[in-house]
């Protein structure tokens, strides 16, 4: 799995000298999202140690700390590499808006309904 992350880490560097991960984390009610940012890295395959869980998907772990560091799921083909969030990063808060009045918002825009056209498939 490193294997396939470092060549694309080494052939993105070959066009770009700086390149940053960027993680957005989202609240369940999407009202709330965290965002910041990692240096982008090559990591050395040998530090870590991989075996699979009981969800069926291939976790990496630190040999000297035991931290778990990456996660891949194959029936996913997503590779997760797994970060602590800064202390400092950006917050933004999402005020649930006003629900709308439907009418008000159709006057608005000068619905006719002639726009839509409704029709049964005939056979």
């Amino acid at each position: 799995m490193l294997e396939i992350w470092n060549e694309r880490v080494s052939s993105i560097r070959e066009k770009y000298k700086h390149l940053r991960t960027v993680v957005l984390l989202k609240s369940n009610d999407m009202s709330e999202v965290a965002v910041f940012e990692f240096d982008t890295i090559r990591y050395d395959h040998e530090l870590y140690s991989w075996e699979w869980n009981k969800n069926n998907n291939l976790t990496g772990t630190n040999k000297k700390t035991g931290e778990h560091c990456f996660t891949w799921q194959p029936h996913g083909s997503q590779f997760t590499i797994v970060a602590e969030v800064p202390e400092k990063c950006l917050i933004i808060k999402i005020k649930q808006p006003e629900k709308l009045d439907k009418d008000a918002v159709l006057k608005a825009l000068g619905f006719d309904k002639s726009w839509v056209i409704v029709s049964q498939k005939v056979k």
